[in-house]
């Protein structure tokens, strides 16, 4: 009997619980809800700012394109441009012509330098060319006879066949010929820079 009316509470209870569950779910999908409105608003707060601070770039973008009235100086800047690229024009041409006349005053030079016209073309050191020299080395001179015979190199001195003991930095005359060498460095290893002119 006892067990009768304890199924009879049981099946009773029952429905009331599966309501209460429901109840509670039902309670949840709603704060859910509720927060996912909540979410939505802000960000359609959030877009409306977003639109109105474009809306203002806008407009001030739209009042700096408006064109300044003409006060002279795009007319200052082209005229600036022109003269800008006349002058580099001007010093391409400069720069050009000394190119050439520093050309053609080494190959006056080389032809009027020649102490004879037999004198070798290839295989020879150009006058005016600075190049490096070791010690006991003859060194032919192109279109002349002469060539350039160095001995000892010290620290600081080239001793030249016919033309002595020249120091660093300083001048000497190659035997036989109106030519100057010039020493511009030497060093106890053996080498040493010059370079032959002639007038």
């Amino acid at each position: 009997m006892r067990r009768n009316r304890r199924l009879v509470l049981i099946d009773r209870i029952i429905p009331f619980l599966a309501a209460f569950v429901g109840l509670i779910a039902l309670a949840g999908a709603i704060i859910v809800q509720m927060n996912a409105d909540a979410g939505r608003q802000a960000v359609m707060v959030e877009l409306g700012r977003v639109q109105a601070e474009l809306d203002t770039v806008a407009e001030q973008l739209e009042s700096l394109s408006i064109p300044a009235e003409d006060d002279g100086t795009a007319e200052a800047l082209l005229a600036l441009q022109t003269r800008i690229n006349a002058l580099e024009s001007a010093q391409a041409t400069a720069e050009a012509d000394a190119a050439a006349a520093e050309t053609q005053a080494v190959e006056t030079a080389d032809v009027g330098q020649q102490g004879d016209a037999d004198g070798p073309t290839t295989d020879c050191i150009p006058l005016g060319t600075r190049f490096m020299a070791i010690p006991n080395e003859t060194y032919p001179l192109c279109r002349m006879t002469t060539a350039l015979r160095v001995g000892a190199i010290t620290g600081d001195t080239v001793d030249v066949g016919g033309s002595g003991t020249i120091v660093e930095n300083s001048f000497g005359t190659l035997a036989g010929t109106k030519c100057t060498i010039m020493v511009f460095s030497a060093d106890a290893e053996g080498f040493a820079e010059l370079r032959v002119t002639c007038t």
